[in-house]
């Protein structure tokens, strides 16, 4: 089964489960609002589980997670604030990717230290023992301005 988590959701969740539908069976949506999912009908695929708190401190009970979904976030009011694709959040979602790697799907909100820049650029970029590598083809970059990146460990590519 494979699983997308999406934190810092909002109220998001009808579109990304539209968007994720051939990349993942569950998707974990993740904000700190209480009312997150509390009147949602679950129909259709993937499924919509909510989880409720801070991602820094749910990050580490999640279960195995195959794509990272994030966008629509920033600093300013209404936004949350955090920066997932910053390394401070980013390596605690990373522990939780399986071995052989997954995805990101992502705006490039809230990105710290040029992360996002550097993993779409041609050559990707080699951090915390993963290669991060936009993908060829980009389906959700002009509907959505979504960009796919495959995350992949270090020692699993040639270099």
């Amino acid at each position: 089964m494979k699983i997308a988590f999406y934190p810092c959701c909002a109220s998001d969740i009808e579109e990304p489960r539209k968007i994720l539908k051939d990349c993942a069976d569950e998707i974990i949506f993740c904000d700190i609002n209480p009312k997150l999912g509390r009147s949602y009908k679950n129909e259709g695929s993937p499924n919509a589980r909510f989880c409720i708190g801070d991602v820094k401190k749910v990050v580490s009970e999640l279960p195995v997670i195959n794509v990272l979904f994030y966008r629509r976030d920033s600093e300013g009011e209404g936004g949350s604030g955090k920066f997932i694709l910053g390394d401070e959040i980013l390596t605690g979602i990373l522990e939780r990717f399986p071995d052989e790697g997954g995805l990101i799907i992502t705006d490039g909100s809230n990105s710290r230290g040029s992360n996002f820049e550097r993993m779409i650029r041609k050559n990707g970029l080699r951090k915390h023992g993963w290669y991060f590598v936009k993908l060829p083809e980009q389906p959700f970059l002009d509907p959505y301005k979504l960009t796919i990146i495959s995350v992949t460990r270090n020692d699993k590519i040639a270099i």
